[in-house]
């Protein structure tokens, strides 16, 4: 994989300087409107579960307690809006279907089809933290066809999750996938 050092001599944007560059987290599919959207991350600790802020109302919080994740309207011990059990380092790689919605404390039906994901360029040039996947992205979510380009934080490499060369973006060497177990691509 080529390094990112190539794409910042100096330092900026190297693996572990930041938790955000070019992805986003987006929610869709929530049968309550205003969850739908983006969400900024709060914090930069990427031993912890990621804490994040709705981007049009920031007093909608989105934690983790390492059992469920959760939506909540104020930080702490808030109205609790979306709960999904899950043991997921990141509300990305909680699995689609899990989530359940409450309005004034009562579950909403079509609450399966929200999902959290990461969106973004997804090129060599611009390709995913690992921070912006979540750590254990290539552990829960299944890739079809779909080839993703990442950091790999353990060494700042770039490189795709290809199993095969070839095909679109240059891809002239098989992929590999990082394994947050084991810290490693």
């Amino acid at each position: 994989g080529r390094s990112l050092r190539e794409h910042f001599p100096h330092g900026r944007g190297m693996a572990g300087s930041s938790v955000h560059r070019h992805g986003r987290l987006l929610c869709r599919g929530a049968p309550l409107s205003f969850l739908d959207g983006e969400w900024v991350r709060q914090d930069s600790d990427v031993k912890s579960s990621p804490r994040f802020a709705h981007s049009d109302d920031p007093k909608l919080h989105l934690t983790s307690d390492g059992a469920a994740w959760r939506v909540t309207r104020g930080a702490g011990s808030g109205e609790v809006i979306a709960e999904a059990a899950s043991t997921a380092l990141h509300p990305g790689t909680v699995e689609v279907g899990s989530w359940k919605v409450f309005d004034r404390g009562k579950e909403l039906p079509k609450s399966a089809e929200l999902e959290m994901l990461c969106d973004g360029p997804n090129t060599e040039e611009q390709p995913f933290l690992m921070e912006e996947l979540g750590r254990d992205f290539f552990l829960r979510v299944h890739l079809t066809r779909k080839v993703v380009w990442f950091v790999c934080p353990a060494t700042g490499d770039i490189y795709h999750s290809a199993a095969k060369p070839g095909g679109e973006g240059g891809r002239s060497k098989p992929g590999k996938r990082y394994c947050h177990l084991c810290n490693k691509c």
